[in-house]
């Protein structure tokens, strides 16, 4: 029997606001003596404060952290409500100590924001030991995933160099390029698409500003140091933001998000360093054309400012207490001591006086990257546009299907969110086997006569809406098969999907520029040059200009 069920679920939440409520279709496919529903994570263990042992603190936190270690089991508002109970009784118990003594202190950049911008960054906001139940617990869920990237996608590299470009390669090939929203907003391109981490992973897009801000928290949860270079003078309170960089043994190791290419050393060879940029003019050039100059020249490496990747949260005592209290395989870098690292960071640059390697950078040139903050202020001045952003991307994650699994000897419908679940899968780097990635992207493809079937008991308006939903769930999942595969380096069935699969059945879909960028990744390893450089210098996205310098080498290049 086929049966139909739709409820409301107010899934995707921001600012302490329904963002997203959407229609979810549980389709069940196969006949199954009972449909069980996405499940609650236990209740926390209520016991007082006052005298709340040292173990059933640990254990509120460890209950916690599972909770969203397994986010794909849980139906995501109950789980949150259960994280946010637990982390408070955490904090209240004496987890967070009062003062000066956990060694918590505003950190003195935040002097640096803009007055638009400083009323997050208030001492009372920041030094609150309460977590919020909304913003902080996605927060928390967010660099949960953005650490198991960063676990997963180093892959077996140990050199600071390589880890990053590897965490790089992940960023461009995950993150499909798109221009929304711009560095800075403007009256011109305000920008709708003001995503937090999460939503930026789950949805596979990215500008080159989102793409930068991923690549720079990928580095942290890897150990690694990197920062937002930008141009512009100081004394001008005017930094212009421009690429983000790995530091590195002194070094500041140039990547460039929207050309999708780390910036290439002296010679073509390895990653350029900022100093090497500001003594050899010709590492720059190498990214301008005649119908495109880079707009950055090595004379204005000689006065890089440098801006920290560190939002209000990152910079909260809760964060920094929760920072502390995590180990292991639990561990997430939640906090940043910005100070800190922009001190390692000047030392990496050439100064603006003195020979190459001059004295360090003076502290006027260091202060907070603002985009990050530019997105919660974006997110709350013009919710309206932002909601809509969302749920036109992300309602296709509340989808969920029943499929049978096996209960106590008996066969029940077991309700998952396909697409949702993969792509938490897939951030873990768990693609393969009965619960990876690949078998719920298959998931998210249900066949067109069981979509047929199900939507014949709807009202036709009704039924459109689904229809459209699944469509893009089918898409979605097609598309990121393809990089999934590709990234694990299977490029057979790579080509199918993103070949066959994606650009055979549109035109122009919504993975059309990605799925073609990929698809020339792919022939590149499979030595298919000539059918990789037609599909690079095809592409029209904003990543076109480091597709046609791709291109260009490949031209180059011996046979």
């Amino acid at each position: 029997m086929r049966t139909v069920r739709f409820n409301r679920r107010e899934f995707f939440q921001g600012n302490g606001t329904k963002i997203c409520g959407a229609i979810v279709l549980t389709l069940v496919l196969h006949t199954s003596i009972g449909c069980k529903p996405l499940s609650a994570p236990p209740m926390a263990d209520n016991s007082p404060a006052a005298v709340m042992p040292e173990a059933v603190r640990e254990n509120l936190l460890a209950g916690a952290m599972e909770v969203l270690d397994h986010l794909d089991s849980y139906e995501e508002s109950a789980a949150f409500t259960q994280v946010f109970d637990r982390l408070n009784q955490w904090s209240h118990s004496g987890a967070l100590r009062a003062g000066s003594a956990d060694g918590w202190q505003c950190d003195p950049l935040l002097s640096t924001l803009s007055e638009r911008l400083k009323p997050m960054a208030k001492e009372e906001i920041l030094s609150s030991s309460v977590f919020d139940a909304v913003d902080d617990i996605k927060t928390i869920r967010d660099q949960r995933w953005l650490a198991d990237i960063a676990a997963s996608a180093r892959g077996d590299a140990l050199d600071e160099i390589e880890i990053a470009a590897n965490l790089f390669q992940w960023t461009i090939r995950s993150l499909a390029i798109t221009s929304d929203p711009p560095m800075v907003p403007s009256a011109a391109t305000p920008g709708a698409r003001w995503f937090l981490p999460g939503e930026i992973l789950l949805s596979g897009r990215a500008s080159g500003a989102q793409r930068a801000w991923i690549f720079l928290q990928l580095l942290r949860h890897a150990g690694l140091d990197g920062v937002m270079l930008a141009t512009g003078t100081a004394a001008g309170n005017n930094p212009r933001p421009w690429i983000p960089a790995l530091i590195s043994d002194g070094e500041a190791y140039l990547f460039e998000p929207t050309y999708g290419l780390p910036i290439s050393g002296p010679g073509g060879k390895g990653i350029a360093t900022a100093r090497q940029a500001a003594a050899d003019r010709s590492i720059l050039e190498s990214l301008s054309f005649p119908d495109r100059p880079y707009p950055i020249g090595a004379a204005d490496i000689a006065s890089l400012l440098i801006l920290i990747d560190a939002e209000p949260w990152s910079l909260s005592r809760r964060m920094h207490a929760l920072d502390a209290n995590l180990a292991g395989s639990k561990a997430i870098d939640l906090y940043v001591d910005a100070t800190a690292l922009g001190k390692r960071a000047a030392q990496s640059l050439p100064s603006t006086v003195g020979p190459e390697v001059g004295p360090e950078v003076g502290p006027e040139r260091i202060g907070l990257w603002e985009f990050p903050w530019e997105v919660l202020l974006q997110r709350r001045e013009n919710a309206a546009n932002v909601n809509g952003a969302i749920r036109q991307e992300l309602a296709v994650m509340t989808v969920a299907l029943a499929q049978p699994a096996a209960q106590g000897g008996r066969m029940e419908a077991r309700v998952i969110r396909p697409l949702y679940a993969a792509r938490l899968r897939d951030f873990r780097g768990n693609l393969a086997g009965p619960e990876g990635a690949k078998i719920s992207y298959l998931a998210a493809r249900p066949s067109n006569a069981a979509v047929r079937e199900a939507l014949k008991q709807m009202p036709p308006q009704q039924a459109e809406a689904i229809k459209r939903l699944y469509e893009q769930m089918k898409e979605d999942a097609t598309y990121w098969l393809g990089v999934a595969t590709l990234l694990e380096g299977d490029y057979e069935t790579s080509v199918d999907y993103l070949d066959r699969m994606t650009l055979g059945s549109s035109a122009s879909g919504a993975w059309t520029d990605a799925a073609r960028i990929n698809l020339a990744q792919a022939c590149m390893a499979m030595g298919r040059t000539e059918q990789a450089i037609k599909l690079l210098r095809e592409d029209p996205s904003p990543q076109r200009f480091g597709s046609r310098i791709v291109a260009n080498r490949l031209e180059k290049a011996p046979p």
